[in-house]
């Protein structure tokens, strides 16, 4: 169970108040010049239409609990607030305990708890005096009492972060010279693969360029034989392929045609020789003879 101090109890109720509503919050704030009533913590509703301030008074022992009851410390506040409530810690007294008309909130292991609620008065305003207090010294003390519970955590960054850097300053040194090394190696893989692609490319380019000339060459040999072939065949030199191989196909036809004729002529002439011969007179010998 915790034990809690005063002015920590306070500062707890305080914290929880500003986080779980839309009051103005003060702690240990007395209301007007001295002598004036000083609740541990007071709140202002930043509304026009429900004005209604609570004073809260903090108890962490029975004792003190009933010397302020018996008292009667409470009812001063009633002058500046709407109602009064008692936070104590959990189990330290029971909301039977509280005056008549008094709240009671609890602080417990998980956080504040409200037992009893009081019962509001009317407040149609607040002293002059108070007004002065809240705004010349309250405000200010907002202000002061927000950058205070800012700098502990700011602080406590700071400390952490130097503790770390001294703890782990040789790791995270070792890490950062290692991730420089992995970039400066990854900017030189890079450069180099770039340097590589452009050559590939240059050279890609090389043999593309090359093939095309290549093809462009024999696309106008290739062309200029067609155009000699279609103009053998009695036809002109930009003459469709398929008239081409038509023509091609007949002048094949013809050239066979010719071949035979010639064969049957060296025959014929052949005949005829030997006809002549047979048809010659004989030889002087045989007259002779007669």
């Amino acid at each position: 169970m915790t034990t809690w101090k005063h002015d920590d109890l306070a500062e707890d109720l305080a914290t929880h108040l500003r986080g779980g509503s839309d009051r103005m919050v003060w702690t240990d704030m007395q209301l007007g010049p001295a002598g004036s009533p000083r609740p541990d913590v007071y709140t202002v509703p930043c509304s026009f239409k429900r004005f209604q301030p609570i004073a809260y008074e903090c108890k962490i022992s029975v004792a003190d609990f009933r010397r302020d009851v018996t008292a009667g410390k409470w009812t001063s506040y009633l002058k500046f607030a709407a109602g009064v409530i008692f936070a104590v810690p959990a189990g330290l007294v029971k909301k039977e305990d509280v005056p008549a008309g008094c709240g009671l909130m609890t602080r417990g292991e998980t956080g504040w708890r409200t037992v009893k609620g009081p019962t509001l008065g009317a407040v149609e305003n607040l002293p002059r005096d108070a007004w002065i207090k809240l705004l010349l010294d309250g405000v200010s003390r907002l202000h002061n009492d927000a950058a205070d519970r800012m700098r502990p955590q700011i602080r406590n960054e700071w400390t952490a972060s130097y503790e770390i850097r001294e703890k782990l300053g040789a790791v995270v040194s070792d890490a950062i010279a290692s991730r420089m090394m992995a970039t400066n190696d990854f900017e030189v893989a890079t450069r180099r693969v770039k340097e590589a692609t452009k050559q590939a490319n240059e050279e890609y380019q090389k043999v593309i360029d090359s093939a095309r000339a290549r093809a462009q060459r024999d696309s106008q040999q290739i062309d200029g034989a067609r155009a000699e072939l279609a103009r053998a065949l009695g036809l002109a030199d930009d003459a469709k392929t398929w008239d081409i191989v038509h023509a091609a196909r007949e002048a094949a036809v013809r050239l066979s045609a010719d071949d035979e004729i010639a064969r049957l002529r060296r025959q014929f002439e052949s005949i005829e020789r030997a006809v002549r011969q047979a048809t010659e007179p004989l030889p002087a010998v045989c007259g002779a003879e007669g």
